[in-house]
């Protein structure tokens, strides 16, 4: 199976659907590689989806507290994000921000996710735009916040200054050298950019701070495949499969790379 395969399948789970649209010359060392891009797709919305769909639709029209309203109007949004329309999303965090006078994490929240799936290059550049500028605006109010820097960070790396985003997650790190966050999105840019390597060393530290993180498990087993170290790849992929914690997409993509082997 392609890195593509497991981006797409991961994707699903919203664990690096991001990757699709960074560009390959952003890599830790600064070197060029050649741009790669790959895009997803909204999927079919089952009728009880739908149902759920317009129940929190009413309620948001419904709804007077403004608080009450935004959160069900994010609710609504994460539904249509979980199938991949994106575009009806982005519109529900344009009526957030209308109700509010400050910036909000939910529309925040929103931007971020629809940039992260989104259907290609121009589309997620629009909607890191939109999420960046949210971003800043909270960061400027709690600039301590590494959730929110973290996502900042990846944003950027998609910007005309990209180098800007692997400079705040190196920041990050300085700071909290333990960042899970950071730590996975340097990872996953070192696997984007072929830096396998790089991306073992990451991913070698994430599993060193908590042996039960079985994404950085299945990324490690990816980075010691591309270094042909099989064997220890094998087991990796073994682990998680005979696991009950780790989610069902890790899963899939552990017994698809365990049969290639």
């Amino acid at each position: 199976m392609t890195k593509t395969q497991l981006f797409l399948v991961l994707g699903a789970a919203v664990l690096v659907v991001i990757l699709f649209q960074l560009p390959r010359s952003v890599v830790e060392n600064e070197q060029l590689q050649e741009v790669t891009q790959t895009e997803s797709h909204s999927m079919e919305i089952p009728q009880e989806v739908e149902t759920q769909i317009n129940e929190l639709r009413r309620l948001v029209e419904d709804e007077e507290n403004i608080d009450k309203k935004a959160n069900f109007a994010h609710s609504l949004a994460r539904r249509y994000l979980d199938y991949g329309v994106v575009d009806s999303a982005a519109r529900v965090a344009e009526d957030i921000d209308g109700w509010t006078n400050e910036p909000s994490e939910l529309v925040a929240d929103i931007y971020f996710t629809a940039y992260e799936r989104s259907s290609g290059p121009e589309q997620a550049k629009k909607y890191a735009a939109e999420a960046r500028a949210v971003l800043q605006e909270l960061l400027d109010k709690d600039p301590t916040n590494h959730f929110l820097k973290n996502r900042l960070a990846m944003t950027l790396v998609v910007s005309e200054n990209p180098m800007a985003g692997i400079g705040m997650l190196r920041e990050i790190l300085a700071q909290d050298e333990t960042n899970r966050q950071a730590i996975l999105n340097l990872g996953l840019l070192a696997i984007q950019s072929g830096q396998f390597e790089r991306a073992r060393e990451r991913f070698e530290n994430l599993v060193s701070m908590d042996a039960g993180d079985y994404e950085a498990k299945l990324y490690l087993a990816v980075s010691l495949m591309e270094i042909n170290q099989q064997s220890q790849a094998r087991l990796l992929l073994e682990e998680i499969l005979a696991t009950q914690d780790s989610i069902p997409a890790i899963k899939m993509m552990a017994s698809d790379y365990l049969s290639g082997l």
